[in-house]
């Protein structure tokens, strides 16, 4: 079953987030950043919520957060991520301003979207030690839901921390150097209505990734850059099994070299306590070299990479934009794959991770190919293709209770506007 979001009033909707309810399947929510940058100020967030597993949907703008204090009136908020307190109230992490500081929040919802309110986790200011200015992003979050598991119900956010010693002329361009990346996380042990201070994870670190495993153990991935437009050469894995306060050493995913770099690392754990990570990865200089690519730590072992996802994937057709998760009966990896007219959404299944076959592509737009398809997030279509479409930084899959959802972005119709994008969300009975 795949149904189309109805759109908000924007009529364009990018980097789509979902979660479904542990404790009810039926439940399901999502959200969408409403607009995308560089190419126009973001107007919002807008969310849906579904109780009947998706068949049908509600939805309206989440209530801007803002830091207290800030009177502005223009209305900024980006990087949606969706997880489910343990007490089964919607959680929404945002980046958001209304005219003051810009900070990262989450926000609760326990009822209609303009219900909800928020808590600023982490405030972009000046660091006074070196005069820069720690400017937070493309924060991401997760919820211990574990039976057992001696932090349950703790919240945790990352973000990366841009030290900034020369702002971007606008929202979504590079920024100034030089290249000082760090990632933290901060916890919240009351549903997310309070958080802790930040703690470091690592510095030359950005695009953190969150997974829970048996025990209570924070798994965090992260990725190593190497310019101010994003690429990485490296990705990392480090644990926690205090709830966020400390941090083990970090243990290397995947390292590339030469003019391979690779893109936003995403993570996944199993209930066995099996990690999964995926990626893109390509000659920055040629988008089309894009492909994706996974390792995958079994609960007893250590980081193994894989090569392709599909050994049988046509020639000329690339690959981007990566999502998964884990259930006990194996792993789900959706992707687009881009030819030279032709676009297709495809979910993919791994009973141990190492091999994936197709299950069902969920989703195809004809009027789509390699000729305008922004297959990542650092390369030059993204900012200087008037007609390019691109989907944001990130696409969601979710599992629970027998169920998988994914959440993707394309555009309306064929030959439509390349900002005119709306959100499909697919439900599926697991195999």
């Amino acid at each position: 079953m795949t149904t189309i979001l109805p759109a908000p009033p924007a009529g364009r909707a990018f980097e789509p987030t979902l979660a479904i309810d542990p404790a009810n399947p039926d439940r399901m929510i999502a959200g969408a950043m409403r607009g995308i940058l560089p190419h126009e100020p973001s107007t919002g967030i807008w969310t849906w919520q579904s109780t009947d597993g998706g068949k049908t949907w509600t939805g309206g703008p989440l209530q801007t957060p803002r830091v207290p204090g800030d009177t502005g009136a223009q209305v900024f908020a980006a990087d949606v991520v969706a997880g489910f307190s343990l007490d089964g109230t919607p959680l929404f992490t945002t980046i958001a301003g209304v005219g003051g500081p810009i900070g990262t929040f989450v926000s609760r919802m326990p009822g209609l979207p303009d219900s909800a309110t928020s808590v600023p986790v982490v405030v972009n200011a000046p660091d006074s030690a070196t005069g820069a200015t720690a400017f937070y992003d493309k924060p991401w979050m997760i919820v211990d839901h574990l039976d057992g598991s001696p932090h349950r119900g703790n919240v945790y956010m990352s973000s990366g921390k841009l030290m900034m010693h020369a702002m971007p002329e606008r929202l979504g361009e590079p920024w100034g150097g030089p290249l000082d990346t760090r990632m933290v996380v901060a916890t919240s042990r009351d549903s997310g209505r309070t958080f802790s201070p930040e703690v470091q994870v690592s510095d030359s670190a950005f695009a953190g990734q969150l997974a829970v495993t048996p025990g209570g153990v924070l798994e965090v991935t992260y990725a190593r850059l190497v310019n101010m437009q994003g690429s990485g050469n490296a990705i990392f894995h480090r644990r926690s099994t205090d709830g966020g306060s400390t941090f083990s050493a970090p243990e290397a995913v995947t390292i590339v070299t030469g003019d391979t770099l690779l893109d936003l690392p995403v993570l996944a754990a199993r209930p066995n306590g099996d990690l999964l990570a995926c990626w893109s990865q390509g000659v920055r200089s040629n988008e089309l070299t894009n492909q994706v690519r996974c390792a995958v730590r079994p609960v007893s072992g250590a980081w193994s990479r894989l090569g392709p996802v599909d050994p049988l994937l046509p020639v000329g057709m690339a690959e981007g934009w990566a999502a998964i998760t884990g259930t006990e009966k194996g792993w789900y990896l959706l992707l687009y794959q881009v030819s030279q007219a032709h676009t297709q959404v495809v979910l993919y299944r791994g009973e141990d991770g190492t091999v994936f076959t197709p299950v069902t592509i969920l989703a195809a737009n004809d009027s789509l190919g390699l000729d305008r398809f922004c297959l990542n997030g650092v390369t030059p279509c993204r900012r200087s293709r008037a007609d390019g479409f691109s989907l944001g930084d990130y696409v969601a899959i979710d599992a629970k209770g027998g169920r998988i959802a994914a959440a993707f972005v394309l555009p309306r119709r064929a030959g439509a506007r390349p900002d005119s994008a709306v959100v499909y969300v697919s439900v599926l009975t697991e195999p």
